[in-house]
């Protein structure tokens, strides 16, 4: 099996005891990243930008994107399980 076909694991929190775990489907500036985790690194990715944008606008998109990463959050443990790595 080549490279690009071998299946490769999600690097969210790779190097700690608690891995994501589940396969990558997308890769994110390289790194390979599952679905949810893609979404998560996106709204991060999104909140840096608003960052250095203007004041007014950050202030308004920014709670935007807190919320909807509660929401995420919120159905990825209602889903599977999921919990935040703690440290």
């Amino acid at each position: 099996m080549s490279e690009l076909m071998k299946p490769v694991p999600c690097q969210v929190r790779s190097g700690t005891d608690n891995p994501c775990g589940r396969p990558a489907s997308v890769k994110i500036w390289g790194v390979p990243f599952c679905e949810p985790c893609a979404c998560e690194q996106e709204a991060y990715f999104t909140i840096g930008e608003l960052t250095e944008g203007s004041r007014r606008f950050y202030e308004r998109a920014l709670l935007g994107e807190l919320d909807q990463m509660q929401r995420i959050r919120w159905r990825r443990s209602m889903v599977d399980g999921y919990k935040p790595d703690a440290a």
